[in-house]
């Protein structure tokens, strides 16, 4: 029953979005073909002011990275994170994550804090998506 809610109040929140998202803003999406698979966004972020607080983990079956929420009565436990522009696959020491611009690097086993939302992801084609829902990450905290 908890689910069902959850799923229904997602499905309201993603068409509030795209619905106030009009014309003028462009959401641009990329896949990058890196180990791990990198999806970022070219938002702006505006409205989106959702907490993200989990820890970054990588699938080696998909190579892709989520986030496993942290927060206690987050209904939606895997998020699929869509970087910020320009933020590119990083491993070291054989651990996975993420070269974020103007915020350094994240790798498997890190805590992510920070904001963004949810976004309509029917226009990405990425076996990513299949294992959490989108989550356009907006800001990180240090």
């Amino acid at each position: 029953m908890n689910r069902q809610i959850g799923s229904m109040v997602i499905i309201i929140c993603l068409l509030v979005i795209n619905g106030c998202s009009g014309s003028e803003r462009n959401e641009k999406f990329k896949i990058s073909d890196g180990d791990p698979i990198v999806l970022t966004h070219d938002n702006e972020g505006e409205g989106m002011e959702a907490e993200l607080k989990g820890v970054l983990i990588y699938d080696n079956e998909t190579k892709c990275l989520y986030i496993r929420s942290t927060i206690k009565d987050d209904l939606n436990k895997t998020k699929v994170p869509i970087w910020p522009k320009g933020t590119t696959a990083y491993t070291e020491n054989d651990l996975y994550g993420v070269k974020i611009p103007d915020h350094g690097n994240l790798l498997e086993g890190d805590t992510v804090e920070g904001g963004g939302g949810g976004v309509d992801a029917s226009n990405i084609d990425s076996d990513c998506l299949e294992k959490g829902i989108t989550f356009v990450v907006t800001s990180i905290k240090k």
